[in-house]
């Protein structure tokens, strides 16, 4: 997900959440008469209204049909990442097309991350966020030496992957993830 997306995703839910708390306030100080007598809960000329107007469920049907399409368009929404499926590495469009798959990208960089000594397993992702960049998540065994493993990654892991795309200054971000953190240990007693 993006920080578009969860930008979006607390506007709309904190201004939901506003609309809500303001109705459930409303209708607790109107049953507690904060607001004078409590009227009727629905006075006949409401209750009656939409048996006389015939335009009134055809309105109620279109304002349906529009929450609906705001609900898909959220959830579409949701659903983009910024992922990056392939790389274009064409230098002249006359020497032709050179592409890589991310994903063929991705899994050599996981494969030589895990044949380090201490790494239990590894997950990478190529992201298009404000210009392309490597995210690699290395999960580390207990015995694992964290500073030969870090070493490992920035010289031949990470060398490898720009060295492939071409890129000696692609940002790489690097989590290491202790075997106690998994855990849901502390690391320190």
């Amino acid at each position: 997900m993006n920080s578009r997306v969860d930008t979006a995703n607390r506007v709309v839910l904190t201004l939901l959440g506003l609309v809500l708390l303001a109705t459930g306030g409303l209708g607790l100080a109107l049953s507690f008469g904060a607001l004078g007598a409590a009227p009727r809960l629905l006075p006949a000329a409401v209750r009656n209204y939409p048996a006389e107007q015939p335009w009134f469920w055809w309105a109620v049907a279109g304002a349906c049909a529009i929450v609906a399409l705001f609900a898909l368009w959220w959830l579409f929404a949701q659903l983009r990442t910024n992922r990056v499926a392939r790389l274009d590495l064409t230098g002249d469009d006359r020497d032709g097309q050179t592409l890589v798959h991310a994903g063929a990208l991705t899994d050599a960089v996981e494969n030589e991350a895990t044949e380090l000594r201490g790494v239990t397993s590894a997950s990478a992702h190529l992201l298009d966020r404000h210009g392309r960049r490597l995210a690699l998540a290395v999960d580390l065994a207990d015995y694992a030496d964290i500073a030969e493993v870090r070493a490992g990654l920035e010289d031949r892991v990470v060398a490898h992957a720009r060295q492939a795309t071409d890129d000696t200054s692609m940002p790489v971000d690097i989590e290491l993830r202790p075997a106690a953190s998994r855990r849901g240990g502390r690391g320190l007693l």
